[in-house]
């Protein structure tokens, strides 16, 4: 078997660029979009009153869109285990989601009324699950990708931090680029809520094209040696779920991700809220966390070979723990404010790094011991499980988070909801840091030095 290139595995590890693009295009902007700070000018498009228990309408819409997408997780993982097709059992998805997954995206933001209505929010939640549906059908086979392309510890760890550089670059061009293009656009007389939907479908053609071309470089006939599993599919989960190694796994990288989704849809309302600054100003900070994530991707490289990935996944949701907690009180520095936001960023740099590239990696060792064990080469089928997984603890954060800014507020007025976001996911990844405790780091280790050694 072939071993892929570099230059081919930097650009099949563009692709996870072009899917951060895309993922963060709804991240940051769908709720933001929907529900802006008062400041910005832009309407509410969607009446966020509370339904029942906490629920607002935002909050129902977000989770009903991450059920619908759960439901795609295992079903596309176990297509993908089991596809047979001449372009690829991988790369058939890569080649044919990328167009729909960035279509997608963009009508997010085309929603049928000016103002908060009824039609808006069925529209919304229609268009979310669409969305959600096309980003797992071109990322579970995508990153099942990624244990068999790579049989080494040296080429995995080179991949995940490639493809987290990557991610980086992609959530750059939305959280800096969006703002420029949104302003630049409407300089040119463009309404301003037109010019932030144009300056979306801008970076979303970018999305696409970088997705797209990534799949091509993967000839999965002559680099992976991947069969497809004949498994049924409720075998293939309850096998998945029987893992010891993926439950341990698993639960703390929930909450590592909750943290995250809580604070990336908040960084959007720092700039008016918290620093009373134009929209504009989230550029500056997130400048300072992607420099931040940047050098801290060339430390995780530089200590791979000694550092195990315990100990890295244990230290980013500490780290997240502890930088999320000034976010109470960044507004009462006053103009000094600005320092304390850009020194948190930059610290969350760290725990950012961490996040994009360890858990690709513990997964697809996971992935391949169990392969080595069952003699089942399922690696979509984990990659989808955690998906699973994780599209419900999305909508979890985003509907808790929507609940926050309902009860508490997220304008200038009232910044309540935006203040105590970062600790409330403190606390979570806190959490989560007890948890990864029980993971099998040498246990996993040992596995895979016997496989590597036949």
């Amino acid at each position: 078997m072939l071993k892929l290139e570099k230059w081919k595995q930097v650009v099949y590890s563009a692709g996870n660029g072009g899917f951060s693009i895309l993922d963060n295009i709804f991240g940051i902007y769908f709720m933001y979009f929907l529900l802006p700070p008062k400041e910005t000018g832009l309407p509410e498009l969607i009446f966020n009153e509370s339904l029942f228990f906490g629920v607002t309408v935002i909050g129902l819409i977000i989770i009903f869109g991450r059920l619908v997408d759960s439901i795609s997780d295992p079903l596309i993982a176990f297509w993908s285990d089991r596809n047979k097709s001449r372009l690829g059992r991988r790369r058939f998805f890569l080649l044919t989601g990328a167009f729909p997954f960035a279509l997608s995206a963009v009508l997010l933001f085309t929603l049928p009324d000016k103002t908060g209505t009824t039609l808006n929010a069925v529209y919304a939640a229609i268009t979310l699950g669409l969305y959600f549906f096309f980003y797992t059908y071109y990322m579970a086979p995508y990153l099942a990708l990624i244990p068999e392309l790579t049989h080494t510890h040296e080429d995995r760890i080179f991949i995940t931090v490639i493809q987290a550089f990557f991610m980086l670059i992609g959530a750059a061009i939305v959280m800096m680029g969006v703002p420029i293009i949104w302003e630049g656009i409407e300089h040119s007389g463009v309404q301003k809520s037109e010019a932030f939907v144009y300056s979306i479908i801008t970076v979303a053609v970018v999305g696409f094209l970088v997705s797209f071309i990534a799949a091509l470089v993967v000839d999965e006939k002559k680099y992976t040696r991947g069969e497809p599993a004949d498994v049924p599919l409720i075998q293939s989960i309850k096998m998945t779920l029987a893992n010891k190694a993926f439950m341990l796994y698993m639960i703390p990288v929930i909450l590592f991700w909750f943290t995250f989704h809580i604070i990336r849809s908040t960084v959007a309302y720092y700039p008016v809220v918290l620093l009373h600054k134009d929209p504009s100003f989230q550029t500056i900070l997130m400048v300072e966390l992607f420099g931040g994530a940047a050098l801290f991707f060339l430390l995780i490289s530089a200590l791979s070979k000694k550092v195990s990935n315990k100990v890295f996944m244990s230290s980013g949701l500490l780290a997240f723990a502890i930088f999320l907690i000034p976010t109470f009180f960044i507004d009462t520095f006053g103009e000094n404010g600005v320092i304390v936001a850009g020194i948190q960023m930059f610290l969350l740099g760290y725990p950012v790094a961490i996040l994009m590239v360890i858990p690709n990696a513990i997964l697809s060792d996971i992935a391949e011991v169990d392969g080595d064990a069952t003699g089942l080469r399922r690696e979509a089928m984990f990659f989808g499980t955690q998906g699973l997984f994780m599209k419900v603890n999305y909508g979890i954060a985003s509907a808790i988070l929507a609940g926050l800014f309902a009860l508490f507020g997220k304008d200038v007025a009232n910044p309540l909801g935006v203040k105590i976001s970062g600790p409330v996911a403190a606390a979570f990844s806190f959490i989560g840091f007890l948890a990864f405790m029980a993971y099998p780091q040498d246990a996993i280790t040992e596995k895979l030095k016997k496989i590597r050694g036949k």
